[in-house]
């Protein structure tokens, strides 16, 4: 496709020819890769942006499931002293009971 840009600086004009020059390309090629460079840069900033929000999205789950397994935690926990406490079984004793019958250690989950 064929761009055309009217009315520009003459001093531009020298700038982007003397750029144009170092790099040892014409002034058309040199514009044409300024053109495409901004527009890859463009994208690769729209999808960092869109990264950042699914990354924030991400981590607001994570922060929420966090909190409902703490929850969790501490029901569970509350439920097992009451069972405890309703069959007049010690803690201590259901965890050796547990752990023997089960295999369950209490290490494991640290």
């Amino acid at each position: 496709m064929e761009i055309k840009i009217r009315d520009l600086d003459v001093r531009a004009v020298k700038v982007l020819d003397e750029e144009a020059k170092k790099q040892r390309v014409s002034r058309n090629v040199f514009l044409k890769r300024m053109v495409e460079d901004t527009v890859k840069f463009d994208g690769i900033k729209l999808a960092e942006k869109e990264l950042d929000v699914t990354v924030s999205r991400v981590a607001d789950g994570l922060e929420m499931t966090f909190k409902r397994l703490n929850q969790l935690e501490k029901h569970t926990l509350k439920l097992y002293l009451l069972l405890c406490d309703a069959i007049g079984l010690d803690p201590k004793e259901a965890d050796y009971i547990l752990e023997k019958t089960f295999g369950f250690d209490e290490k494991d989950g640290d």
